[in-house]
């Protein structure tokens, strides 16, 4: 038996509705391109945005820091300055009392720069379109790094590895025997914690304590060769200590003006 299956007529398109769908589809094609160029853009004015909001706080963090530390090395110049002038004139020493005034800390200057170094190990820095804005990131952060080297490398090392060891050489029996009990409390202080309390015995503190109050106390005073021999080894020191204090203030001072700048950019432009 036949089985006749019905035949359907065939449209033949025309030239014009093949040239209506290729429109449509390139349209459809082109505008999908659009959009996901419009949304990379989005994303990265986003990320950018964010960036620069990490970036301000940075600085932010970074001026505060600076103030501080200038601050406290201005009190530390004017200390120098009094050992400076005494040393100058003195005819007698009393080398406990210049001991006690002469400041044998440091205060080290270190970046807050974890945004810039995360935009730059990220690729991230390309989502940066404002030439002039790049240009004072990367000024800024090479002006925080230069500072923070400088107050490392100079100023600490300096400070460590010569101002410490000049200072501490004429160190007498009476501020030797002063700094030790000062250090001894702080290990008590320390052993008294929960964590180390087993370890900790009040008698026996109690016993050094009655013992080294009874060790001789005489101060030290210095004339004639000995005085002259402390001021010609202090005197240079203290001049390299104050030009290496002085230079340190300077790099922070331009870092701080860099990011200052900076942030002025920020906020007028973007």
């Amino acid at each position: 038996m036949e089985v006749h299956h019905p035949h359907h007529p065939s449209h033949k398109k025309k030239w014009k509705e093949y040239i209506t769908e290729f429109v449509m589809l390139f349209m459809a094609v082109t505008l999908g391109f659009f959009a996901e160029n419009l949304r990379d853009q989005y994303l990265e004015r986003e990320r950018s945005h964010e960036y620069l909001v990490h970036l301000e706080s940075d600085i932010d963090k970074n001026i505060h820091f600076i103030d501080s530390l200038v601050e406290r090395d201005r009190q530390m110049i004017q200390k120098f300055d009094s050992a400076f002038l005494y040393l100058s004139s003195a005819s007698s020493l009393d080398i406990d009392s210049l001991y006690k005034n002469l400041p044998v800390n440091v205060y080290r200057f270190l970046s807050k720069n974890d945004t810039y170094e995360q935009m730059k190990s990220s690729g991230s820095l390309r989502y940066v379109k404002d030439q002039h804005l790049l240009e004072l990131i990367l000024d800024y952060s090479n002006a925080a790094q230069a500072a923070e080297s400088r107050s490392t490398m100079m100023e600490t090392e300096f400070t460590t590895t010569h101002w410490v060891v000049a200072v501490s050489s004429f160190m007498s029996q009476f501020s030797a025997i002063e700094d030790y009990k000062r250090i001894r409390r702080g290990n008590m202080s320390v052993f008294q914690d929960e964590m180390f309390s087993n370890l900790y015995i009040d008698k026996d503190y109690i016993v050094f304590e009655k013992a080294i109050d009874n060790l001789p106390k005489t101060k030290t005073v210095l004339t004639g060769q000995k005085l002259q021999e402390i001021k010609n080894k202090l005197m240079p020191y203290l001049v390299r200590r104050q030009a290496l204090i002085i230079n340190t203030i300077k790099f922070m001072g331009q870092a701080k003006l860099k990011g200052l700048q900076l942030k002025k950019y920020m906020s007028e432009e973007h």
